[in-house]
């Protein structure tokens, strides 16, 4: 994937949560990985204001989870990568346990908070487009 600029990067973050939702799908499809921050006990959850739910932060590149790393202060993660079909794997998983994915937080918290069945959808539709079914 080719290295974006800061420029790009501020323009992305910029963008409303449906567009980042969006644009991460796409991505995401295209790369077949997802980007997260990790630790020694797992990927980095969330608490969702408006059920207390935790939820699985995620982006769509390196670049943006380093961002919200940083800016969030979390600094005893990593940016860590999953393989897509492993991702979807993990979202079945979450299902059972009610839990939401917060698609591509900005530093200042703002993310598109979706239902694991909602990002499976979204990611079936996504491939085939691409493949033309």
């Amino acid at each position: 994937m080719p290295q974006l600029s800061q420029k790009q990067i501020e323009e992305i973050l910029a963008k409303k949560p449906e567009k980042r939702y969006n644009y991460f799908i796409k991505t995401v499809c295209a790369e077949e990985e997802v980007w997260g921050l990790a630790d020694d006990e797992g990927w980095l959850l969330l608490e969702d204001d408006e059920d207390d739910t935790e939820v699985l932060a995620v982006f769509p590149s390196p670049e943006f989870a380093e961002i919200f790393r940083t800016k969030g202060e979390f600094d005893e993660f990593k940016v860590e990568s999953l393989d897509l079909y492993e991702f979807v794997d993990w979202l079945d998983d979450f299902e059972k346990e009610k839990m939401k994915v917060a698609v591509f937080p900005t530093p200042d918290f703002q993310s598109a908070v979706m239902t694991p069945q909602q990002l499976k959808d979204d990611f079936q539709t996504e491939f085939d487009k691409e493949t033309g079914e």
